[in-house]
């Protein structure tokens, strides 16, 4: 298990988006972008239990490899700042098993019940991303833009991620200050699965 500590930004439209992935600081400074292509299917009940007990289960398929994820939500700073609980596992078909989460699979049971498992939220996106030294901390500039579906329905995705790779999270702030406040980005407090949610519950 390992935390997530991050702070995403909305990107109002696709010319901004073009800016920024053509920035010449941040080309200079940290070279160029990794390109990961991403596609994740969401799991709850149909209820969405595990969402009301603060907990989100994924699958997804990055760059060809599947990595299934459990998050859980443990605070949100007033700066925007996320940061969860995460577990990791990277499994070698499209499945969801609690078991491939041992610390947590017996509260899941619970929290599940007799129900079952269904997806209720799928994303399909370029993630696009820098390593980045600042401060004292190591952190991931990532760009996202795609699609979140659910129910036939989509939202589109654009926007910044920041996250604390290692180091200290004030230093997250002051990086976005520095480097993509004349961009004037918002903090998007909404998750891409929360946004997917709310389509999930429009009838």
């Amino acid at each position: 298990m390992g935390s997530e500590i991050e702070i995403k930004l909305d990107i109002k439209n696709e010319d901004v988006l073009t800016e920024i992935l053509d920035d010449e600081r941040l080309k200079k400074d940290f070279g160029h972008y990794t390109i990961i292509s991403m596609n994740a299917d969401y799991y709850d009940t149909r209820d969405l239990d595990l969402l009301r007990h603060n907990f989100v289960i994924r699958i997804r398929k990055e760059n060809g490899v599947y990595v299934c994820t459990l998050k859980k939500r443990t605070k949100e700073l007033d700066s925007g700042v996320l940061i969860r609980e995460e577990w990791n596992k990277e499994v070698p078909v499209k499945a969801i098993k609690l078991e491939y989460f041992p610390e947590t699979k017996d509260e899941l049971k619970e929290i599940i019940g007799k129900k079952e498992l269904v997806k209720i939220v799928e994303t399909d996106f370029v993630r696009r991303t820098l390593d980045v030294e600042y401060g004292s901390s190591e952190l991931e500039l990532a760009v996202d833009y795609g699609k979140i579906i659910s129910r036939g329905k989509e939202l589109p995705i654009m926007e910044v991620e920041v996250e604390l790779k290692k180091g200290i999270e004030s230093d997250i702030v002051p990086f976005i200050e520095d480097y993509l406040k004349h961009y004037n980005l918002k903090v998007r407090t909404e998750s891409k699965f929360a946004r997917g949610v709310d389509l999930f519950m429009k009838k």
